[in-house]
């Protein structure tokens, strides 16, 4: 039998030449195996990395929850004090409608006493004013002094008064100065 080799007798082509590519073979695959370990080492490493970042990732989430929920809490203690204080505000706008209608109604009564006041003295002022006016005609009338020289005099008078109340003193000092010649008349005549 020839080797497809051109060999005469048995040869080994053929098994080492099987031997060979099964060495390169098994080469190539242990320097696939090799870099497949190494990737799987550095997958491995980066897992690590990952699951370490993933426990930091749940712990910052798990803070977070809680100061949610302590926030939430505080949220909802903030809107009952927010509700209560708007209670507050309510009842106090209550009551200061209250004390404004107190007032109001304090200040009528105190109008009402005071034109009361104003009244009684204007009637008080009249009454006596009407007393004095009696009182002189008695008087001009026993000492016998003309009675149109004493309605002048009274009339003077009177203006004095009004013009007194809105302080007018030009009319003031012409009322005087009428009040001033009727008396110098009558103590001429007198």
């Amino acid at each position: 039998m020839n080797c497809h080799h051109g060999c005469h007798g048995c040869c080994d082509h053929g098994t080492s030449e099987a031997l060979r590519n099964a060495e390169s073979r098994n080469s190539t695959l242990s320097s696939e195996n090799t870099r497949l370990h190494n990737e799987l080492t550095s997958k491995s490493t980066e897992a690590g990395i990952k699951s370490e970042q993933l426990v930091s990732v749940n712990k910052e989430l798990t803070i977070t929850k809680t100061q949610l929920t302590e926030t939430k809490g505080e949220l909802t203690t903030t809107r009952k004090e927010l509700k209560d204080l708007g209670g507050l505000f309510k009842k106090l706008e209550i009551e200061s409608n209250d004390k404004d209608r107190e007032i109001e109604i304090k200040n009528k009564d105190i109008k009402g006493l005071k034109e009361e006041v104003e009244k009684f003295e204007e009637e008080n002022f009249n009454r006596k004013f009407k007393e004095q006016e009696e009182k002189l005609d008695e008087f001009v009338n026993k000492l016998g002094i003309n009675r149109q020289k004493y309605r002048d005099l009274l009339k003077f008078y009177q203006q004095w008064v009004r013009f007194s109340e809105n302080y007018n003193q030009d009319k003031i000092d012409e009322a005087e100065e009428g009040i001033e010649a009727i008396k110098d008349e009558l103590m001429s005549n007198g």
